[in-house]
This record gives C-alpha cells, structure tokens and sequence, in this order.
C-alpha cells in the first residue's frame, strides 16, 4: 500500500516540477530590454564625459592643493564656483570704494568694485551633478573668446577689465603679452585639461564601449538630435544661474516660443535685471 502511494506521489509531483523549469524558462527568454538599451550610445558617451569630467576636475584641484581628501571632494564646487563667479559676476558691490571712485570719470555712474563675493545657488550647492554642465558650457566658451579667460592678476587692476580674468588660482594658466601690439594670450594646458580633454576621452571610451555592449546593433552612432537637446537643456541651466547673480531672471515659456516662432526681435521669454 505504502509502494502505491509513494507512485502517486511521484506522479503527481513530475508535471508540477516541468510547470515550474516551463514558466521559469519562459520568463527568462522573455524579450526584455537592457538598462543600457535605454541609455544607448549618445547617454553612455554623457556618463563617460561625467565620469571624464568629475575625474581631470578632481586631477586638477590635486595639482593646485596636493593630494589631500579636500582636493578630492571639493573640486566640482570649486571648478563651478570658479567658472561662475568668473568676470564682473564676481565683484557685484552695492557701492564702490572711495579710491576707485576717485580714479573714474565723472560720467560713469558704477557700483562694482574688487570686492570678490561667494553665493549659493543651485549649481554650486550640486556641483556633483552639475560641474560637468558647467565646464561644457563656459570652458568651450572661454577657449574661442579672446580677450578674457587670463589667470588671476597679481596686484592692483582696473576693475572696468575684472571681466579678463579668474578671481581664484588656476593651475596650469598662464599668459603672455604682445609687446608690439600689447595683446594678451593665454598660455597653459588648463583648457585643454578641463574642456577638450574630458570630450575627447568620452568619445575614445564611448566608441570602444558601446561597439562591444551594443555587439547586435547596427547603428551605434550616437544621436545628433539627442546631443542638441543636451547642449540647449546645458546653456539654459547654466545660463539661469548666471543671470541670478547679478539680478533677477524671469522667463516664460509661452513667451519664448513666441519670440522664436513670431517676432525674433522682441524678446518676450527671458529678461534680466542684472549684468
């Protein structure tokens, strides 16, 4: 009796058994997308340009205070603060000393000084997150523009040209002077470091990753349309943040799409107060 029942067990515990190895491998060859599939190659080139990013930020602050844990964790805030508060952004007083008054003519009517301000604001509170816009935006912008983008003078300057230079120590920045035309250059590899380089190993790493995650796909090339939308969405943030510094910004998104589509020379979407 006991051989009977010990058969029907056994017969009845085999299907359960295959109905279980059956669902399991159904669900495991189910057709699901990779967390990667998502990002593609355009997001995975952006997180190798973060990571490349935060890295020659974190290399450059070591080479400006030595190997230390400070060095390390505080590069993003100073590498933004730096670029931010660079030019008359970072000398907004609400009157000017006695001796600078005294040396500008009558017919200006300022209120910048040399006093050097520290603010708070979203990108340098979230330098983590937002160093790399930061960089991408103004250091491409300070590499073509000429005139400005020196280190930080030694000594006393005019303060109608603060816009030249950095209020911080660089590393890796220096100039030189035309003694013919009396032209400044910037001299240095600080913005190849900190701009150039981070976008060239993106794209070194990115192209070597995403042709051996992305083996099936056929086209791996990285969007055009997705990178636009990244250097719109990068300009807007970091431009925001300036324009708060001086004064205060106000945009409407109705009036922008107004000015763009309408009437490009009344500018109904973004106004500023400030500098």
């Amino acid at each position: 009796m006991s051989a009977i029942n010990e058969k029907i067990e056994k017969e009845s515990a085999e299907p359960a058994e295959s109905r279980i190895a059956s669902t399991w491998k159904e669900a495991s060859n189910f057709p699901t997308k990779r967390i990667l599939d998502y990002i593609g190659p355009t997001g995975l080139w952006l997180i190798c340009f973060y990571l490349a990013s935060i890295f020659m930020m974190i290399v450059l602050n070591i080479a400006r205070i030595g190997f230390t844990g400070e060095a390390i964790f505080s590069a993003p805030t100073y590498f933004t603060q730096l670029f931010i508060s660079y030019g008359l952004n970072a000398g907004k007083i609400e009157a000017p000393p006695p001796d600078i008054l005294l040396e500008l003519p009558a017919y200006l009517d300022v209120d910048y000084g040399l006093q050097k301000i520290d603010f708070a604001n979203a990108l340098t509170s979230g330098a983590w997150l937002f160093a790399p816009l930061v960089i991408y935006v103004l250091g491409l912008f300070l590499v073509i523009l000429p005139g400005s983008g020196f280190p930080q003078p030694v000594g006393d300057f005019d303060y109608l040209t603060n816009f030249q230079y950095f209020h911080h120590f660089v590393p890796f920045l220096g100039f030189t002077v035309d003694p013919e035309t009396n032209i400044m250059t910037t001299t240095g590899a600080f913005y190849f470091l900190i701009a150039w380089l981070p976008i060239i190993l993106a794209c070194l790493i990115g192209a070597f990753v995403t042709k051996r995650i992305f083996k099936e796909k056929k086209n791996r090339s990285i969007s055009v349309l997705k990178l636009m939308v990244f250097n719109l969405a990068a300009g807007f943030i970091v431009g925001m943040q300036m324009g708060t510094i001086t004064g205060e910004v106000n945009f409407r998104i109705t009036g922008a799409l107004k000015t763009i589509f309408t009437n490009s020379y009344d500018n109904t979407g973004y106004y500023s107060t400030g500098q």
